[in-house]
This record gives C-alpha cells, structure tokens and sequence, in this order.
C-alpha cells in the first residue's frame, strides 16, 4: 500500500489526528500482508505528534523488527527527518497528551474531530474571513479573531475538553433533500458512466 501525506490530509502541516489515522491503515495493511510506504513528497512541514501517534503504536504493537521490513518512510526532506527524531527523542509531551486524555476520560473520537475542526477553524479565520464564515460557521468578527490566535497548545488543551466544539449548523429537512440529491446525482453519473 502507498499513501501520500498530502492527499490524505487537508491540513498544511499534518498533525497528531492524521499519523493515528495512518495508524490504522497500517494495521489493515499488516494484516493483509502488505508492505505500506508512507510518501512524503510535497510535505513541507508535520509535526512531532503525528510522528509519535503514527510509529509508537504500530511499534508496541508489531514490534520494530516487524515494521523494518513493512513500513517504509519515502520522500522525507532534511527538515521531516530532523522532525522525526526529534519527536522520537523528546516523548515526554505524547505521554503527557495520552496522560491527560485518560485522566479526563475524554473520547478520543471527540478529541481528534475537535482537534481537526480547531486546526482548519484557525487556518480559514487567519486567512479567509469569508470562508471562515461560510465552510466552518463561524459568524463573528471576535470569535474569527480569538481562534486565529489559537496556538497548538491552545488547540490541543480546547480538543481535550471532552465536549464537541462545534454543533450541526442544518435541518432535517436540509438533510433529507441533500441525501435525496445525492441518490439523484448517482443515479445520473451512473447513466453516464453505463452508455460508454
């Protein structure tokens, strides 16, 4: 299996949420046998948790030995290398982040989708007001600035909080006419696809 960084994340510079996401491509991937690439190419920057929630799972898991000859790093730039030991030697902040987690007995599933939505939340209300408001909800002048000033550590404290921090912003009608379209749009596409 190859999977390329920048085509699995919508984010600029990868972060915890995508390296246990990879996770758990990985594990499919043993289990079927597979060797699995993970490829750089065109990445400029990650950050030290996606590296740690990438390899020291699958590591306690499978075992280095096991992912020497399954699990390739390809494309890396001088600077991701430099990242990833980095992140290897210093892991007091992954025990400390996992440590806070099952303290607060916080869902993990909730804290990726809070970490995720923060993250494109600051991208979009640093660079585009209007897409802020439009694609994340996200109406006021102050809140657009209090998130853009949001650091990592900001991010990843609001994340734990273990409550959603964004809520539906449709109704059930919008709901059902969106999934009536879509059966609609398959079924076109479907026709299209069939008369060639």
């Amino acid at each position: 299996m190859h999977i390329v960084v920048k085509n699995f994340t919508d984010l600029k510079t990868p972060q915890p949420c995508d390296g246990k996401k990879m996770a758990r491509l990985a594990r499919e991937c043993f289990a079927n046998q597979q060797i699995l690439t993970i490829d750089f190419e065109g990445v400029q920057a990650v950050t030290h948790g996606f590296f740690q929630e990438l390899v020291l799972p699958l590591v306690a898991e499978f075992g280095a030995g096991f992912l020497k000859n399954k699990f390739q790093l390809a494309n890396m730039t001088p600077e991701i290398d430099e990242v990833m030991k980095s992140a290897f030697n210093n892991l007091d902040d992954y025990f400390e982040r996992h440590a806070a987690l099952h303290n607060k007995a916080c869902d993990a599933e909730i804290y990726e989708l809070n970490l995720t939505w923060l993250i494109k939340a600051r991208e979009l209300a640093r660079e585009n007001a209007i897409l802020a408001e439009l694609m994340m909800g996200i109406a006021e002048e102050e809140m657009r600035l209090e998130i853009s000033q949001l650091s990592n550590e900001d991010i990843q404290h609001i994340a734990q909080s273990g409550w959603l921090c964004f809520s539906p912003r449709f109704t059930p009608h919008f709901i059902r006419s969106m999934t009536r379209r879509q059966h609609d749009i398959v079924d076109v596409l479907l026709g299209f696809s069939g008369s060639h």
